[in-house]
């Protein structure tokens, strides 16, 4: 374990200090070398449903990605229903349903889009039942997914691709709407399809047909794709930001019958994207990493949302700490870096331990050719930085906070047993190996001792996607006790497969392979309900 400290870690800084700051404004990578290492050979685009074909063409200067890897930003059809073949054996007291949420639909009428992170969201179903499994998926039906489909062509921008039609069409940034496509939530009998911006949509637990939504209100502005919800007291949390002069932070928190239980907002030391949050029993913590955003060139209709953030590690981190139940924040300085996720955060004497994965630069999603747009292309890009596994302790006496490396691997897709939620967690559990956010192993963590299990198919064999936790027995049985479940893409068959994992030996790897006839895209995020 290292610590890093703030160029200003003594110093609590203002907020007027902060918000002049905003005005101007590979080592340890598991597995393999950065991609553009391997001994990877060139491939035609892939094809598929939605081909490629009328991409633009992948530059002669960069090296091609393996045909395989392609498939993450390859369109998927949708609508799917029938029983996968089974490889091992899957767990006889393992039984309840997988829900998964990621970009389907990434081109429309020779329209591309630019990016990995980007594409209509098309939520699966796993069920798991006496040793066998059955598999649906169905696009997210939301208003702009509606019309888009109707019209057979894009209509709105999204957060990394412009609307057709240049810069006049995209002016007031191009009439962005949700695509519904990162996150799925189990909220009290509802399933909840979520993204970066807009309403909340639910779909049938059993059909995946969508059934509602719920709207934004004009406090909120727009949610966060994460939450969080408190194993104890069932309240879901949400969390937004909005941009304008400043940029605020707003709390949403709502109770079982998803009525509201409050909801606040507070002015932000600084104009920053972010993509999750943290919170405690007392307390919400948003991490302003300096990835800045500057409007001009999103509101002229001349840029991407994505394509008007930028980083700057020597700006330093703030941790926005304020009361769950509102009241005045307080804001911590630690070393720059760059969070996707949060693992859990908790409270003991007096202090805030927050753990999370980050990355000293995020250059596998913004700046000069990151893997993640040049993906979409069949070249290779930046994916240099690993995800380190890394811990927050706020005190909330002394008004001071460090930072401290846990693990100097490349990680992504932290997760725990959701029962820990908000508590102090002993286990955490990471997507890990390969380079940037696309990985290749699943790691469990002793987040008290350091000590870890770890197995990795190979990051020229497996692509691994976020390891969701399936309790044992979600109401009496010990804590950790249960399964992961990972989506995994295989290079050779170019086939999607669930590996399913005993949580307690990861290291053994996986007891069972569920396998799909067909390829999958990224999926960001997923979520169990489990069944008696």
């Amino acid at each position: 374990m290292t610590e890093r400290s703030s160029p200003h870690a003594d110093i609590q800084c203002s907020v007027n200090r902060r918000q002049a700051l905003a005005a101007t404004a590979g080592a340890g990578v598991l597995s393999c070398l950065p991609l553009g290492k391997l001994p990877f050979t060139s491939q035609s685009a892939p094809g598929g449903l939605m081909s490629s074909a009328h991409a633009a063409p992948a530059s002669p200067s960069a090296p091609a990605l393996p045909h395989w890897l392609t498939l993450l930003g390859t369109s998927e059809q949708g609508s799917r229903d029938y029983a996968p073949e089974i490889e091992g054996t899957l767990p006889a007291d393992l039984s309840g349903v997988l829900y998964r949420n990621g970009p389907g639909l990434f081109e429309r009428d020779g329209y591309h889009k630019q990016h990995l992170l980007d594409g209509d969201g098309l939520v699966q179903r796993l069920s798991i039942r006496n040793g066998r499994a059955h598999y649906r998926n169905a696009f997210v039906q939301t208003p702009r997914f509606v019309a888009e489909q109707a019209a057979g062509r894009y209509k709105h921008a999204s957060w990394t691709t412009r609307r057709p039609g240049g810069m006049l069409s995209n002016l007031m940034g191009g009439g962005i709407e949700s695509q519904a496509g990162v996150t799925v939530y189990p909220v009290h009998g509802k399933i909840a399809a979520r993204d970066e911006s807009g309403h909340t949509f639910f779909v049938d637990p059993r059909t995946l047909a969508t059934t509602g939504q719920q709207k934004v209100s004009s406090l909120s502005g727009g949610y966060k794709a994460h939450a969080k919800l408190d194993p104890a007291t069932n309240e879901w949390i949400l969390a937004g930001q909005g941009f304008g002069p400043s940029m605020s932070l707003k709390v949403t928190i709502y109770r079982p019958t998803l009525e509201k239980v409050r909801e606040f907002s507070f002015d932000a030391p600084r104009q920053v994207y972010i993509h999750d949050f943290l919170a405690t029993k007392s307390h919400i913590v948003f991490v302003l990493h300096p990835c800045h955003f500057s409007p001009f060139g999103f509101l002229a209709g001349m840029r991407s949302f994505s394509d008007s953030l930028t980083f700057n590690a020597e700006d330093g981190t703030v941790l926005a700490v304020v009361p769950k139940d509102g009241g005045a924040p307080r804001f911590f300085d630690v070393p720059g870096s760059f969070m996707w996720h949060a693992l859990n955060a908790f409270e003991d004497k007096g202090e805030i331990i927050a753990d999370i994965v980050a990355y000293d630069e995020p250059d596998h999603f913004i700046g000069d050719a990151p893997l993640f747009k040049t993906l979409m292309t069949g070249e290779t890009g930046n994916a240099a930085f690993p995800g380190t596994i890394r811990r927050y302790v706020a005190s909330l006496e002394t008004g001071k906070a460090r930072e401290e490396i846990l693990d100097s691997g490349n990680h992504e897709f932290p997760m725990t047993d959701p029962r820990a939620q908000l508590e102090r967690h002993r286990i955490g559990y990471f997507a890990c190996g390969g380079v940037g956010g696309i990985n290749s192993g699943i790691k469990r963590m002793d987040m008290q001792t350091g000590a870890t299990q770890l197995f990795d198919f190979g990051a020229e064999h497996v692509q691994v996607g976020e390891p969701v936790f399936a309790p044992r027995d979600e109401r009496s049985g010990a804590m950790d006790d249960g399964w992961l479940i990972a989506q995994c893409l295989d290079a050779k068959t170019e086939r999607t497969f669930f590996a399913v994992f005993d949580a307690q030996t990861v290291d053994a790897g996986p007891l069972a392979k569920v396998w799909l006839t067909h390829h999958m895209p990224i999926s960001f995020h997923g979520s169990w309900v489990g069944s008696a």
